[in-house]
């Protein structure tokens, strides 16, 4: 068995990632394919307050963000948000009544 996570895209990742520029998007494949999927728990920082609930992560560079949740049952990591840095708003999910993200908001 491999001690390699399986990293999946949410379809809104996908098109956040189409919409990046070449190289940030081939930076951000890098990642995806390597660190995150080696040790996700190392890769990112967990995201503060009750998003640790749910298991989200938060991973930057010097130019992206990536979002993503891990299960560490099924030794998966879902990608939910890819995206620019440097905005000014932020994506953070909120938690629903069964620990999960229902959604998500800007901070």
């Amino acid at each position: 068995m491999s001690d390699k996570h399986e990293v999946t895209l949410s379809a809104s990742a996908e098109r956040d990632l189409a919409k990046l520029a070449e190289l940030t998007r081939s930076e951000v494949r890098s990642f995806l394919d390597g660190k995150l999927r080696d040790d996700p728990h190392k890769a990112g920082t967990p995201m503060p307050g009750e998003q640790q609930q749910v298991g989200m992560f938060e991973a930057t560079a010097r130019t992206w963000r990536v979002l993503y949740r891990v299960d560490a049952n099924t030794r998966t990591v879902r990608v939910m948000v890819i995206g620019p840095r440097g905005s000014r708003t932020r994506l953070v999910p909120q938690v629903g009544r069964t620990g999960t993200a229902a959604g998500w908001r800007r901070i």
